[in-house]
């Protein structure tokens, strides 16, 4: 017959916790990509300005005796959308942004999000700093600020499994 000591030996069990992380495929935007997704951001957000001003333009067409100022509103009305997408365009072709341009990936964990450069220069960025997401042609666009943002197409996870991961455990964090 066993008998247990009458002291109770404590064991410390660690349990612990293995993160997984998710390496994305080479992501490299083209001046086009890049100036289709800050348009549908713009418009994403501010098409009811758009809507607005035409609303108002049309009123002031039909109305009985349009002035100069109507009419100055009316081809402001017209003018505005034509010249949104010269403007994401000249934008999107500076030399200034060359940087969102550059070929790179993403290694991603529970705590941070790594761009990798194909010079193997690194830029993490904690989760926590993150501040909304939109998805925009399956793509994911992570804010840090209202014009700051990163994006990782669907398309860029090496498997469904990644990316079920990265909308169940990075994106949760982030809403």
């Amino acid at each position: 017959m066993y008998f247990l000591p009458s002291e109770i030996i404590n064991f410390d069990i660690q349990i612990l916790s293995i993160s997984k992380m998710i390496t994305t495929k080479n992501i490299k935007l083209n001046h086009k990509q890049y100036f289709k997704i800050l348009l549908q951001l713009y418009l994403k957000r501010k098409w009811w300005q758009i809507v607005l001003l035409w609303a108002m333009s049309i009123l002031f067409f039909v109305k009985d005796n349009p002035d100069k100022v109507d009419y100055a509103f009316i081809i402001f009305a017209i003018i505005y959308p034509i010249s949104l997408p010269i403007q994401f365009w000249r934008h999107a072709k500076t030399k200034e942004n060359k940087i969102f341009l550059l070929e790179r990936y993403y290694e991603i964990d529970t705590e941070k999000i790594v761009g990798v450069l194909k010079d193997n220069s690194k830029s993490p960025i904690k989760l926590e700093h993150f501040i909304k997401v939109v998805i925009v042609n399956k793509t994911f666009v992570l804010y840090l600020s209202k014009n700051q943002f990163i994006n990782i197409p669907f398309n860029a996870f090496q498997n469904s499994t990644d990316l079920d991961y990265f909308k169940t455990e990075i994106i949760s964090k982030i809403k």
